[in-house]
């Protein structure tokens, strides 16, 4: 057995990983790396010093456009970027939401004054967002939220409950999604607000989530917003919404899949050296056959996430081929941690800080399986858009 190959992603791209390979090498030495990993888990992942020095060195927006003040790198260059970042376990939770969803949204929708305000603060680690997003009966189904915004002349007041969001107790900023004309149909009537989570009538209450980080749940009583804190046009939100999705999706499968091959690597570095009652679980066929058919499925993951990278720089928005690279990738996270488990035995029952625990981790990365399942859109819904946008099948 041996670890799987970096993917070859042509060679502008192999040129990239080298150049991010060598900042980490001088930036994220073993020692940092050593210290983040010693934190509780729950604390990993969130680290506002590292997003504002990678927004020193110009690592945050490596694809914006250079007018932004971005690199302008290609989309599969994107991809060996939060690849090598994920491989390093460099914590960038804090700034991954600002640069991969509202700052692109900012780009096409934002004012001239939002994006000479915004831009640079997201660009330079300074600013960073939560999102959003779903609701107690509005979450794959989000144009059924319920959420108001009513305006009240320069501001607009806010009043609902959103969930499941990520870092909104650590983040300065929600990026809210709205109703603001409740007689309008489900996709319409919806408008994106950028909230100060400091304001007056803002209450987070974060909890822990099964697979060991917290979510938070928030509210919003009468909560004013400025009216210039709107992206985009008023009851277009949803327009803003979906441009963003599909292209986010793509990122977040480079994440995850740059995540399943750390676990990977782990487990079959692991598997080499252990026994099990004397005998060495590498010589056992059953145990070569089920490792092998998951290095398959993770060359799969990688060639779907490459399809979806082929659609995006070609000017097309990947909406089938995204949800695609989603439902496979998260799903194979899941086989993933299963497999270990079951070749690890009770032991792999352990969490990482049991003493004797075989590979703690394992345990861990199987109960995060869960979220990538649910995340960036249920695998239910994927499927339907597979069904729909990809095969032409009748809605029903």
């Amino acid at each position: 057995m041996t670890a799987l190959p970096a993917h070859d992603m042509g060679p502008a791209a192999n040129a990239f990983r080298k150049e991010v390979r060598d900042w980490l090498a001088r930036n994220w030495t073993p020692e940092k790396r050593a210290a983040h990993q010693n934190k509780p888990f729950k604390d990993r992942g969130w680290d506002a010093e590292v997003s504002r020095l990678m927004g020193r060195d110009g690592w945050i927006g490596v694809g914006w456009p250079k007018r932004f003040g971005g690199q302008a790198r290609s989309p599969t260059e994107q991809i060996v970027f939060v690849t090598e970042l994920a491989n390093a376990g460099v914590p960038y939770h804090a700034h991954n939401t600002s640069e991969s969803i509202v700052a692109p949204s900012l780009f096409a929708y934002g004012t001239q004054q939002q994006q000479d305000e915004w831009l640079p603060k997201i660009r330079n680690g300074e600013c960073h967002f939560a999102l959003g997003y779903s609701e107690p009966e509005a979450g794959s189904d989000l144009a059924a939220l319920r959420t108001r915004a009513v305006r009240d002349g320069d501001d607009w007041v806010v009043n609902g409950q959103k969930l499941w969001s990520t870092g909104a107790d650590k983040a300065q900023y929600m990026w809210l999604a709205v109703r603001t004309d409740p007689e309008a149909k489900k996709h319409a009537g919806i408008s994106m607000l950028m909230v100060d989570l400091k304001s007056p009538g803002v209450t987070i209450r974060p909890s822990m989530a099964l697979y060991g980080r917290t979510f938070s749940t928030h509210f919003y009583d009468d909560v004013r917003v400025p009216a210039k804190n709107m992206v985009g046009e008023v009851n277009n939100g949803w327009k803003v919404i979906t441009d963003a999705l599909a292209s986010e999706r793509v990122m977040i499968g480079g994440t995850r899949i740059a995540t399943i091959e750390r676990a990977f690597d782990r487990f079959t570095e692991y598997v080499k050296t252990a026994t099990v009652g004397g005998k060495a679980l590498k010589s056992d066929p059953l145990i070569r056959d089920r490792i092998g058919a998951l290095a398959a499925d993770l060359e799969v993951a990688r060639q779907l996430q490459m399809r979806s990278l082929r659609v995006v720089e070609q000017g097309r928005s990947p909406i089938h081929e995204a949800a695609m690279a989603k439902v496979f990738a998260s799903e194979l996270q899941e086989r993933l941690g299963q497999a270990a488990l079951d070749i690890l035995g009770t032991g792999g029952l352990l969490s990482e800080d049991a003493e004797s625990a075989p590979l703690g981790e394992m345990e861990q990365f199987l109960r995060h399986s869960l979220m990538g399942i649910i995340a960036g859109g249920s695998n239910e819904i994927q499927r339907n858009i597979i069904a729909q946008r990809g095969l032409d099948l009748p809605r029903q």
